[in-house]
């Protein structure tokens, strides 16, 4: 049951980071305003479909990989819980030293429970596998 589990779990985020590449890249402009961001002339845009497009393709690749016995399981769900820790960790470190009254957006929002229910389930599935 915990393979079936930590296989569902790999293709959603899987997913999750190839729609979020994807996007990215092909429409850069439109992703930094979902984000509240701005691209600066063509360089941004070209950062944009780097640091977003190119990233979470490759982090998507990751979580692909163990259900084509290129990686194994445990390998994929330290990479989500870097990448989803590391954000639900910023995103709750920027609340703490914000002085801001502003409300955050919805699409931020929502990126608090995304962030947060990823590393979540990263960690504890690393632990039903056994990683710890």
């Amino acid at each position: 049951m915990i393979v079936i589990t930590t296989n569902i779990i790999l293709v959603i985020f899987g997913l999750f980071f190839l729609y979020t590449g994807i996007i990215s890249f092909r429409n850069p402009v439109g992703f930094a305003r979902s984000l509240s961001l701005e691209t600066v002339g063509w360089s941004g845009q070209v950062e944009m479909k780097a640091q977003y497009g190119g990233f979470f393709i490759a982090a998507a690749l990751s979580q692909f990989a163990p259900l084509v016995g290129m990686l194994n399981p445990e390998t994929a769900l330290v990479v989500s819980l870097v990448i989803f820790g590391g954000l639900i960790a910023g995103r709750l470190g920027a609340l703490t030293v914000s002085g801001q009254d502003e409300p955050l957006t919805s699409m931020i929002k929502r990126l608090f429970y995304i962030d947060g229910a990823g590393a979540a389930a990263s960690l504890a599935l690393l632990f039903a596998n056994g990683a710890f």
